[in-house]
């Protein structure tokens, strides 16, 4: 009896979250290959949450701090981490990503993350351009030009306050991401000008 009682709540629980929890994301942001939790309930969301006046109720902000993965080879990218990044990334989900440069170099030749220069992003990130990190993509035939894929935040709060990477930290925003204004949010949070 007490089995079945403890699967029937296990059902009724895992059915109302699947049916009625919140599926969409006011923010989703990646932080890949660091150790310090920072990740969802840290003190960093919380105070983003807080500031941003996020209803969560509503929608979902998501600090993922649990993905592995060095971009700089195909080995690094050949595990579980990289294709759920992918999938997050392609999904439309993931607004932000941050790791060290030469990763975030390797991952925005791929493909992965919004050119910042380009005509509908420059309204966004052009007051970052000084910051801009590039990388010269895989696909020749979207450019052979360096491309702006990230922004350099290594003097931000995540390096001084809560020293996520070692040398330097890099923000790449997502491909297909739906919410640029609050990477900017989050940017100008962290003390990104």
């Amino acid at each position: 009896i007490v089995g079945f009682t403890a699967g029937l709540l296990f059902l009724i629980y895992f059915l109302s979250h699947l049916l009625f929890g919140n599926k969409e994301y006011w923010f989703y942001v990646t932080f890949v290959n660091i150790k310090p939790q920072t990740g969802v309930e840290s003190e960093l969301m919380e105070e983003f949450v807080s500031e941003r006046g996020y209803d969560l109720s509503k929608k979902n902000v998501f600090f993922n701090d649990a993905c592995y993965f060095d971009a700089t080879s195909y080995s690094g990218t050949n595990n579980n981490y990289y294709q759920m990044f992918v999938a997050t990334v392609e999904s439309g989900n993931l607004d932000a990503v941050v790791r060290e440069e030469e990763n975030l170099v390797a991952l925005g030749a791929s493909g992965r993350l919004l050119d910042l220069e380009a005509e509908a992003n420059a309204a966004y990130f052009e007051k970052y351009k000084d910051r801009f990190v590039y990388a010269v993509p895989y696909d020749e035939e979207y450019s052979t030009e360096p491309v702006a894929v990230g922004i350099d935040i290594s003097d931000s709060r995540l390096m001084t306050e809560y020293k996520l990477y070692d040398d330097t930290c890099v923000l790449g925003v997502g491909a297909y991401t739906q919410h640029p204004e609050d990477v900017v949010a989050f940017l100008e949070f962290i003390g990104v000008e």
